[in-house]
């Protein structure tokens, strides 16, 4: 994307935000606890919201956007809240147009790997401590990831979380009778699998292979015929050496 221009019409409105931005930010790296600071984020980016919403607009509009040192920050601050869907927003809008995240951060992966490796790191987390993480925001991340490059080990990591997030929904169907007669327990962790394999293809390390024993072994018991033949036949010698098991 082109530089964003400091001269013309805006320009001076901008490099107030920017300053402005500047000055938060050296706030923000003096608050140590996490909380806390997720909790300034939250209070001062209201400040912000209005240039955000401008940009997105009339990159919509004009389908060409130029770098925006507040945007790709207000990407950042989002998922760091935890407002995914907008975060997810301005995301598509940094990829679509080539952004770069802020220089202010100097971060040293592409803005496709750190929105994966964000939004999966998130769900994971959630996961662990037996709370839900919204489907959509995985998927979403996913398919605006898709075409980019970036380390296998985050691709394998957001396959991973997507995959354990639908067991979570699977296993709540297992309780729900309309569910269960319309097969979604079954299609769900059929669904699941197919992305636990593909973790542990792209990252050995990945930690999938007791989820994907229990899933075929849960699988096996109860869609019977070919689903479980398949499932078991897809399986076979995808295992680590016992070195890599969990």
């Amino acid at each position: 994307a082109p530089e964003r221009s400091y001269t013309g019409e805006g320009a001076t409105d901008y490099e107030l935000l920017l300053a402005a931005l500047g000055e938060d930010e050296a706030a923000l790296k003096r608050i140590q606890g996490t909380e806390r600071k997720e909790a300034a984020k939250l209070s001062l980016i209201s400040k912000y919201d209005p240039h955000v919403d401008a940009t997105l607009a009339a990159a919509a509009d004009t389908g060409t956007a130029a770098q925006d040192e507040i945007v790709a920050m207000m990407l950042i601050w989002r998922f760091d809240i935890g407002d995914w869907e907008r975060g997810l927003d301005i995301a598509e809008h940094m990829l679509r147009h080539g952004l770069r995240l802020p220089v202010m951060k100097n971060f040293q992966r592409t803005p496709a790997t750190i929105i994966a490796e964000q939004v999966a790191e998130a769900a994971l987390t959630a996961d662990k401590v037996g709370k839900d993480f919204d489907l959509k925001h995985l998927h979403r991340a996913m398919q605006l990831t898709a075409d980019f490059d970036m380390p296998d080990q985050v691709r394998a990591k957001i396959a991973k979380a997507t995959a354990l997030h639908i067991l979570r929904e699977a296993a709540n169907a297992d309780e729900d009778a309309d569910a269960v007669a319309d097969g979604k327990p079954v299609a769900a962790r059929t669904m699941a699998l197919d992305l636990l394999r593909r973790a542990i293809e792209l990252d050995k390390g990945s930690g999938v292979v007791k989820h994907i024993e229990r899933t075929e072994s849960w699988l096996k018991k109860h869609s019977g015929g070919a689903d479980a033949d398949a499932a078991n036949a897809a399986g076979e010698g995808e295992n680590p050496p016992p070195a890599q098991q969990e």
